[in-house]
């Protein structure tokens, strides 16, 4: 009864806690977030549409100076202005002049947001130099323009709004000194300002681009060379944002209706409010299944434990869903498992290990027979007076009891060598002379160790394959030798050698890590790689008919590579 009332407490809590946090939320909601909402939403924004007012305001500002720069290009083309001042003496044709002009017109770059380029030359009618309407008369504000300025010298560009096409245009006056030559009109096409035309501040939102309280550009055309005063009434019920620009000081203004955020405060709050009853809606259900969610797969781990304790070690535990819990009951399942065939496996390695054990001291007897055997033959040849026998027996017991020895995989440089001469002195009694063999060993390498037999397989191969035919007398030359921290070793031998091709195939094999050709080269170099690291190897250099080299690069480290001391560690563990 006691338990039953826990639970149904605990559940009781549980919804109790969940309707006090919703009840509190939707007050909240109700009386302070709305308010501290709605300010955000405004404040940011506002912060948004300054920021995108500025943005774009920079990339309106850089695009007026970059045709501002254009336009005084052409304006200071000194070939143009020569032949302005020879057309105003009325030295050159008319229409020779405006060819050449025209010609340096269009060799000019970015005219793709040009519409139209016009020169009003003096005493001449207009020159249409790059253009999709043509004009053949000057009109009045030009004309004007010319004459107020013939006196005195002007370098301000004026813009104006064309009437009719809403085109910006340019105009800049053309001297060469302080002679007036004529007046340049450059027209924007309406792709100038496409980037303006596709903000979007909102759904309702507008941007105008403003020169000394005249609008150069709107959304709405309509508005276009009209006063700045004509926007108050429009933007009278809007949050407005300015943005100077640096070019002359025209104004980039954005305007957003206070309507169209106030609409995006509500969706705001509908959706909060919307959220917070379904949450509240949720709270009871959520409440009556977390405790059977919970305590039903902790009650299965629970047992699962006891039976563990009891000595059950192959208990299952079911698992029901695919949550976390079914989780933790996996990985309590493979726990089990994994303590259950641990033991087993503890069992079965004490009874191979004490039949390893047996074997062990079995294989012990066996060379220790074949080295007493191998000893009295010796001296049985000894007492004949076969020396030369004698020699080649013990050379052969040493490199039998070096080579079955399991005692140090690691030997010193000296150690090795000296089993290397023993070999090469049963090779040499096998082709009767014909094999000579050199040790050229820098004696301060002699206590580094190395990897027992690393050598030999070199030798071996050296042997059965460069001095096959066996003509003339072979000779093997081996070499030792440290460079810093590297260790090096040099096969060389005077026999047939190979060709380049053959070589690259042999190294080619080594990267395939095939097998086939060269299997005592292969092996050595994956042992290297094995042992000292994919940096360390060996390589061939190798001529038909002048023999070859093999150098083996190793490390110099002082004592036994890293791979001997963890097996020493795991022996002696």
């Amino acid at each position: 009864m006691l338990r039953w009332i826990k639970v149904r407490s605990l559940k009781y809590k549980i919804i109790i806690v969940f309707i006090i946090i919703s009840l509190i939320l939707v007050i909240l909601q109700a009386g302070f977030f709305q308010h501290w909402i709605s300010g955000i939403i405004l404040r940011h924004s506002e912060a948004n549409l300054q920021e995108t007012v500025r943005q774009i305001g920079k990339q309106v500002d850089l695009q007026y100076k970059q045709i501002d720069s254009n336009a005084r290009v052409i304006r200071n083309n000194q070939v143009l202005k020569n032949y302005l001042k020879d057309l105003k003496r009325h030295t050159i044709n008319y229409q020779i002049a405006k060819y050449q002009i025209a010609r340096q017109i269009v060799r000019l770059p970015n005219l793709d947001m040009i519409e139209n380029i016009y020169i009003f030359p003096i005493g001449y009618p207009p020159m249409n130099l790059f253009y999709s309407d043509a004009i053949f008369e000057v009109d009045r504000m030009t004309e004007q323009l010319i004459h107020a300025n013939q006196k005195s010298r002007s370098e301000e560009v004026i813009w104006t709004v064309q009437p009719g096409s809403h085109l910006i245009s340019m105009m800049m006056l053309i001297y060469d000194g302080d002679e007036l030559l004529g007046l340049l009109r450059v027209d924007l096409n309406e792709k100038f300002h496409s980037q303006l035309d596709d903000v979007h501040l909102g759904e309702e939102g507008s941007v105008y681009l403003i020169n000394h309280r005249t609008i150069l550009f709107a959304n709405d055309r309509t508005l276009v060379n009209q006063n700045e005063s004509k926007l108050d009434e429009l933007t009278a019920s809007g949050t407005k944002v300015a943005y100077t620009l640096e070019y002359q000081g025209w104004k980039l203004l954005g305007v957003v209706p206070n309507k169209e955020i106030l609409n995006q405060v509500n969706q705001v709050n509908k959706i909060l409010l919307l959220m917070e009853l379904i949450v509240f809606a949720f709270i009871f259900i959520f409440a009556f299944v977390i405790l059977r969610m919970i305590l039903k797969p902790l009650k299965q781990i629970l047992r699962g434990m006891e039976s563990i304790e009891q000595g059950k070690l192959d208990v299952i535990v079911n698992k029901g869903s695919n949550d976390e819990f079914s989780v933790i009951i996996r990985h309590f399942n493979q726990m089990a498992e994994r303590v259950n065939r641990l033991i087993k496996t503890v069992y079965y390695q004490q009874h191979t290990y004490r039949k390893a054990e047996v074997i062990n001291l079995q294989s012990k007897l066996n060379p220790h027979f074949l080295y007493n055997t191998l000893d009295m033959i010796y001296w049985m040849t000894v007492v004949k007076d076969e020396e030369e026998i004698g020699d080649a027996i013990i050379s052969l017991s040493t490199i039998l009891r070096y080579s079955i020895s399991h005692q140090n995989e690691f030997v010193t440089v000296a150690e090795d060598m000296e089993q290397l001469q023993n070999y090469l002195k049963i090779q040499r009694m096998r082709f009767e002379d014909k094999l000579a063999y050199e040790f050229h060993i820098d004696p301060a390498i002699a206590e580094i160790k190395l990897p027992k037999l690393l050598i030999q397989p070199l030798v071996e191969n050296a042997i059965k394959y460069a001095f096959q035919q066996m003509l003339l007398d072979g000779k093997i030359v081996v070499r030792g030798y440290a460079e810093g921290e590297d260790l090096y070793f040099e096969v060389e031998d005077n026999g047939v050698g190979m060709p380049a091709e053959k070589v690259e195939a042999l190294l080619a094999s080594f990267e395939s890590k095939s097998l086939h050709g060269g299997l005592g080269i292969q092996l050595v170099r994956q042992r290297i790689n094995y042992i000292y690291g994919e940096e360390f190897g060996l390589s061939i250099s190798s001529e038909a008919g002048r023999g070859t080299k093999i150098t083996l690069k190793l490390r110099t480290d002082a004592g036994v590579p890293q791979e001997e001391l963890w097996r020493d560690e795991e022996l002696h563990a």
